[in-house]
């Protein structure tokens, strides 16, 4: 079955989303980005829709209302949404925020860069890898 890439973007800060969305664009063009600048509306959509295949949420680390780590706690409690590859992507570089981010299930924790064309060679890395190269199971509720 061929399907487009589905990404989720979970990113308060409306600068990083624009950039993050613009790299998504250039490199995967066919993909779905779904933008949501806090983690409590991201799970309330999750909580209302049937999980399609999402290849990736892009997931900031602090956030209103709810932190990225609550978000990653959110997700391992339900069977569905714990198979969700999540990459956490933060401007922090502290031991005890990637440490607490893998031990609550995130696939990836990718540092942002400051300088712009890094951030934009970063985003297209994720995209390039999370859009065409991986592959996800059918997380669909009634198929698990």
């Amino acid at each position: 079955m061929n399907r487009y890439p589905k990404i989720v973007l979970v990113e308060d800060n409306a600068a990083d989303a624009e950039l993050t969305n613009l790299a998504f664009k250039n490199i995967s063009p066919q993909a779905e980005v779904i933008n949501f600048s806090n983690g409590k509306d991201f799970l309330e959509h999750l909580d209302g829709n049937h999980i399609e295949p999402i290849s990736l949420v892009l997931l900031d680390l602090n956030m209103p209302q709810m932190s990225g780590p609550e978000v990653l706690k959110s997700l391992q409690k339900n069977k569905s949404w714990a198979k969700i590859p999540v990459v956490v992507f933060s401007s922090s570089k502290q031991e005890e925020d990637i440490r607490c981010c893998y031990e609550l299930g995130a696939n990836a924790y990718v540092s942002k860069p400051f300088d712009f064309s890094e951030y934009e060679k970063t985003i297209e890395a994720i995209a390039r890898f999370w859009t065409n190269l991986n592959r996800t199971p059918n997380l669909n509720p009634a198929s698990i």
